[in-house]
C-alpha cells in the first residue's frame, strides 16, 4: 500500500478550498486541480508499506485551530498549494507523527514540514496573475484527528482513501 498521514479538512474548510480553486480558474490559472474529496494536509508521506499502521497515529488530546492564509508553488514538484498560518500545535503534531514512524522503523519522506494543501498539479500561472494578490479565504478549522490515507492510481490520477484515524486509538 502507498500510505501517508494527513489532516482531513472539515466540510467548511473544504468548501473554502473549492472556492479558492474556482477563483484561481477564473484568473486563468490552469492545471490538474485536485477533486474536493482528495484535499488534505499531509503530515508525513510514507510511501510503500505493507500494512495498516493506524495504531501508530497520535491522538489529538487538545484540539487546535488552523487557518488558511496564502498560496504558493513548489516549482520542483510542479504543485500549486494553499498554506496555513504558522501554528505551533500543528508543527508539534507533525513531529509527533514522524517520531512515532521513526520509532517503529517505518521509513517516511524526511523533507522539512511545510504545511500545505495541494490545489493543483502542473499549474500554469499567466504572467498577469500574481498569486500573492489572490484573496485566500481566512477560514479556520479545528484539528482533532490524524488520518492514515492510502493512495491508489485511478484513471484520472491519484485517489486518496482514509483507512484509519487517530480517534480509533483514543481508548488505548
Amino acid at each position: 500500500m502507498r500510505l501517508f498521514t494527513a489532516i482531513q479538512p472539515s466540510p467548511g474548510f473544504r468548501a473554502a478550498l473549492e472556492d479558492l480553486q474556482q477563483r484561481l480558474r477564473e484568473t486563468g490559472v490552469t492545471g490538474k486541480y485536485r477533486e474536493a474529496d482528495g484535499l488534505h494536509l499531509t503530515l508525513a508521506f510514507i510511501g510503500e508499506w505493507p500494512e495498516d499502521i493506524t495504531e501508530l497515529l497520535p491522538v489529538v488530546r487538545k484540539p487546535f485551530s488552523v487557518t488558511l492564509s496564502h498560496l504558493g508553488i513548489f516549482p520542483e514538484a510542479n504543485v500549486l498549494w494553499a498554506g496555513v498560518d504558522p501554528c505551533e500545535e500543528l508543527d508539534l503534531l507533525a513531529k509527533q507523527v514522524r517520531h512515532r514512524l521513526a520509532d517503529a522503523g517505518i521509513p517516511f519522506d524526511r523533507k522539512g514540514f511545510n504545511p500545505h494543501i495541494t490545489l493543483a498539479r502542473k499549474p500554469f500561472v499567466p504572467e498577469k496573475v500574481i498569486l500573492s494578490e489572490i484573496q485566500v479565504p481566512r477560514v479556520s478549522m479545528i484539528v482533532d484527528d490524524v488520518c492514515l490515507y492510502r493512495s491508489d492510481r485511478g484513471k484520472d490520477g491519484m485517489v486518496y482513501t482514509v483507512i484509519g484515524n487517530s480517534s480509533e486509538n483514543a481508548d488505548l
